[in-house]
């Protein structure tokens, strides 16, 4: 079975949930530092806003081929319109979609939830394993989303964090899989070819929470905190900025399950290897003469070592909207 890539933000706090029924001692919080956020900058000669009506698009170009790039947000609120002029034209005639990556989870994945599930539990109330500061933010915030005083208490503090960014987006009528999902379905509806960017399996995250527990938990709780606090007003005023192709307001949206997965030990590694096989994809498609369309995480695209620097690093010529 395959999920599209971003849903694994989701699918983990709900696998772990559901896999977490055994009970562990709570763990102090850690300092040590997380590793760096591969999506936490952009290059910023990159960022610019679109004049031509909808959203911001890159070219990739060799010799006889060109894919145009449509980088997206991690989520859309539900209801978001954009112009999709643009989509519709460049997915005529195109050789291929080149979609987000996906992950597979097999019926095996069950026995590793199975055996992880003991650490995914806290004796006592989770809050109180946080330091003073994180505490008071916490039980601020769990008012705002569920009225029982004992709510994610009982979690650890990593996956406390991922439940309650899935409640408030949830509350906020976001639909993660926009507006990706919605590229792949006007795609289908051409009878174009899907080639997913990547494929990967969900146990090694899966086993990256379970090893990070105690060095993740107080960060993600906090990127959690910072994103909730932030509000859905936010989201909405990048998916906005968005659609109208001003990117610099798209970034504006406040990360919290990608920033707090990327935390995780070799949680890095998982969005690097994402801009390094959307990069090989494009690669690919740029191979057979025509158009193809690919449509990538907007970080991913735009960041220091993301797809655009590593086409580019390989010899592909690269427009920015509008040029």
């Amino acid at each position: 079975m395959a999920l599209p890539f971003r849903k694994l933000c989701m699918a983990l706090a709900a696998a772990l949930a559901w896999a977490a029924a055994g009970m562990a001692a709570a763990t102090a919080a850690a300092t040590t530092p997380p590793p760096p956020d591969p999506e936490g900058a952009v290059v910023q000669e990159l960022v610019v806003t679109a004049h031509a009506g909808g959203p911001a698009w890159w070219r990739a170009s060799s010799a006889n081929s060109t894919v145009y790039i449509l980088g997206v947000p991690e989520s859309a609120p539900k209801g978001l319109k954009w112009d999709q002029t643009l989509l519709k034209r460049r997915l005529d005639g195109a050789n291929e979609l080149v979609g987000p990556p996906r992950v597979t989870v097999g019926l095996g994945d069950l026995f590793a939830l199975m055996s992880a599930r003991r650490r995914f539990r806290v004796h006592g109330r989770m809050e109180d394993t946080l330091p003073p500061d994180l505490k008071a933010r916490f039980l601020a915030v769990r008012a705002s989303l569920n009225p029982d005083p004992r709510a994610y208490s009982g979690w650890t503090p990593l996956v406390a964090s991922l439940l309650m960014v899935s409640d408030f987006r949830k509350r906020a009528h976001l639909e993660p899989f926009e507006p990706a999902a919605s590229v792949e379905r006007l795609a289908r509806s051409r009878g174009l070819r899907i080639a997913p960017s990547g494929t990967y399996r969900f146990v090694p995250l899966v086993r990256a929470a379970e090893t990070g527990l105690d060095a993740s938990g107080p960060a993600c709780m906090a990127d959690a905190l910072d994103e909730i606090e932030a509000g859905p007003e936010r989201i909405e005023t990048a998916a906005q900025g968005w659609a109208r192709g001003d990117v610099a307001v798209a970034l504006t949206a406040q990360r919290g399950y990608e920033k707090c997965l990327s935390s995780l030990p070799n949680g890095a590694d998982l969005p690097t290897r994402a801009m390094a096989d959307a990069a090989d994809a494009i690669a690919q498609a740029l191979a057979t003469p025509g158009h193809a369309v690919a449509v990538v995480n907007l970080r991913a695209l735009l960041a220091p070592g993301g797809v655009l620097e590593r086409l580019k690093a390989r010899g592909f010529r690269i427009a920015r909207p509008g040029e």
